[in-house]
This record gives C-alpha cells, structure tokens and sequence, in this order.
C-alpha cells in the first residue's frame, strides 16, 4: 500500500480540481481548481529535474 499512496494522492487531487472547474461557479472554485490541478505537474517538474542532477556517492 505504500507505494499506492502518492499516485492515490494525486489521482485525487487531479478529480478535486476536475470537479471543482467543471462543477463550481466563481473565484474560490477556481483558485480550488487552478491549486489542485497544479500540484501533479509541480510533482512531475520536481521529478524530471531530480533526475536531471548528478548523484553524489
């Protein structure tokens, strides 16, 4: 199960600010949707980035 709980996190975090754009009306649902829907691409930049840099030993 540990290996599930990030993918889980951002999967719903990901439908959150689906729900929120497709569902809600207004600044709050926005601000919900532009936040949650930002954190998985922050998570990939971090990603891609960390393995861009060389490992020391």
């Amino acid at each position: 199960m540990k290996c599930w709980r990030w993918p889980l996190v951002l999967a719903v975090l990901t439908v959150v600010g689906l729900l929120s754009a497709l569902l809600g009306e207004g600044g709050p649902c926005w601000l919900v949707s532009w936040g949650a829907l930002s954190m998985p691409l922050l998570v990939i930049v971090l990603a891609v980035l960390r393995s861009l840099t060389p490992r020391s030993r």
